[in-house]
């Protein structure tokens, strides 16, 4: 259950499947302050008053009235020097949410986060803020329907416009185009993301990446922990999952396809791999997908 102090958009949902999902403006529930820390949620939101300085890494910017603010999970944040008078609308999307909602939309590439880690604030005219704040009234009401089945599904259908919009909004901006700086850290954790792309579904040995980049595991494993606050093995199964889920929701194809694609030795092991990451079986995630 979602615990925040009373506001305007207080009809939480109950439901234990739900997640932490919900339309906030009480800034005791926004996940930020001047310990960065690396997020587990998705934080969307409007600064409706008043401004402060959100950093994303090395990149500081001072929110004001207006901005809109999107820092995706895994992304190293704080908050600081909030003025008296400053105040918010925001979602928090836990991660599991957003990363569901948009690989059902597009394939997130590292580029496309790195580009979301320097440009995690926008400027919006008042009509544009406007139409944020009413499409958060759209999701408290969808949070706080009576009946609770498929309400997960009906929410991330919703966040899928508002992803998608941003989407658009960087492969159209000049920004995209131009190659990005790394540093040797980065630029190591670029190759080991372009890898698990590559091959997530040969491989799921952290030694196998670690092997191609020409490292040892132990090096691989401490250099994902330490600039992305998860470990390589977590990454390498997340891929995972996410192309489980991707290849479920095609009704086309039968469980043990699945399992040849994604290279398991058999239906139970993928299945005991599946449930112990996500909470259901293969079987159960497609039956809920269906709807």
């Amino acid at each position: 259950m979602v615990v925040r102090k009373s506001n305007e958009y207080d009809q939480a949902d109950t439901s234990p499947e739900f997640e932490e999902f919900n339309v906030y403006t009480d800034l005791s529930d926004l996940p930020l302050d001047e310990n960065p820390k690396y997020l587990d949620e998705c934080i969307v939101g409007v600064c409706t008053e008043g401004s402060a300085f959100f950093s994303v890494f090395s990149n500081k910017r001072k929110v004001i009235k207006n901005d809109l603010i999107t820092i995706f999970p895994y992304q190293l944040a704080c908050a600081t020097d909030f003025s008296e008078d400053f105040s918010m609308t925001y979602l928090k999307v836990p991660k599991r949410m957003f990363l569901d909602t948009i690989c059902g939309t597009y394939r997130p590439t590292l580029e496309y986060f790195f580009y979301m880690r320097k440009n995690f604030s926008l400027p919006m005219c008042e009509e544009e803020c406007d139409r944020f704040i009413h499409f958060c009234y759209i999701l408290s009401f969808r949070i706080a329907l009576p009946y609770s089945c498929f309400r997960r599904e009906s929410i991330m259908n919703l966040l899928k416009v508002f992803f998608w919009d941003m989407y658009v909004s960087y492969k159209n901006s000049p920004q995209s185009e131009k190659p990005i700086r790394y540093t040797h850290k980065e630029k190591k954790m670029f190759d080991f993301f372009c890898l698990v792309i590559e091959y997530h579904t040969v491989s799921r040995d952290v030694a196998f990446y670690a092997e191609k980049m020409h490292i040892s595991p132990k090096y691989l494993t401490m250099l994902m922990t330490e600039n992305s606050g998860r470990s390589a093995k977590e990454w390498i199964v997340e891929y995972t999952i996410l192309e489980i889920k991707a290849l479920l929701r095609d009704s086309s194809l039968e469980i043990k396809e699945v399992v040849s694609r994604t290279n398991f030795q058999s239906n139970s092991v993928m299945t005991r791999f599946f449930r112990e990451y996500t909470g259901m079986t293969p079987t159960e995630y497609r039956e809920r997908e269906s709807f």
